[in-house]
């Protein structure tokens, strides 16, 4: 097994958490489908189609790596909710409730994955009453394995996770994103968004659009940059 997943059992072996089957089983499932992404992000074929509109794009990829993750979830835990995102896209069920609940994004950064661009990721949650208990971010590209389990700390590749404390925007590195949605209304309100965290007086050092919400909010977490914003975002863009 690879160096990341023999890093996140050291990190998490002497640690009692009440979800640790689950908390092991998505692991497992991020670095097994890592087997899909890899040869398909290298590959100079893909089968690229879009949703809700042109720049909502959805590969041949993202639909098999969340069947083989929806399909052993369910196999493991059959009365669990499972909500992904290409089944919600494709007229799927969304309802998030009490029940124990997986929330599933085969491809965060679909448009980096298409274009080769390596910030790109496969990302697993659970949920149980509401409340988010574990994620696991895997970018099998720059092979790091982000995992974080409520009340256990967060790590990268076994190494904890610690934000700057940055609270000075004017010393701030601060990371966006830009929706797929390019109507002018959108536009004019992210362009405001922009203007304001950038515009003198009071601007940041700078911003930063990584084309993937989650590794966005990984890098808050790991210290890269100071915060992230965005409007927008779906459960599965946030629930690891």
């Amino acid at each position: 097994r690879s160096n990341e997943y023999k890093s996140y059992l050291r990190a998490c072996s002497e640690m009692s958490f009440q979800y640790e089957e689950e908390y092991r089983l998505a692991v497992e499932l991020v670095m097994e489908t890592a087997n899909i992404f890899l040869p398909a992000f290298h590959s100079v074929k893909r089968n690229v189609q879009t949703k809700c509109c042109p720049t909502d794009l959805v590969t041949e990829t993202d639909r098999k790596i969340e069947e083989v993750i929806r399909n052993k979830i369910r196999s493991r835990y059959p009365d669990h909710v499972f909500i992904g995102e290409e089944t919600v896209s494709e007229g799927g069920g969304c309802v998030f409730g009490n029940s124990p609940t997986w929330i599933v994004d085969p491809i965060d950064g679909t448009t980096n994955f298409v274009h080769r661009y390596p910030h790109t990721c496969i990302v697993v949650g659970f949920s149980v009453s509401r409340e988010v208990q574990f994620g696991v971010v895997y970018n099998p590209i720059l092979k790091k394995l982000y995992t974080g389990k409520r009340g256990c700390g967060a790590y990268v590749n076994g190494e904890i996770l610690r934000v700057t404390g940055e609270t000075d925007i004017t010393k701030s590195l601060i990371a966006t994103g830009m929706s797929v949605k390019r109507d002018p209304e959108t536009l004019n309100i992210r362009c405001g968004d922009i203007t304001a965290v950038t515009q003198e007086p009071g601007a940041c050092h700078g911003l930063r659009m990584m084309g993937s919400s989650v590794l966005a909010i990984c890098a808050v977490a790991e210290g890269v940059v100071d915060a992230y914003f965005e409007c927008g975002m779906h459960i599965w863009d946030m629930a690891a």
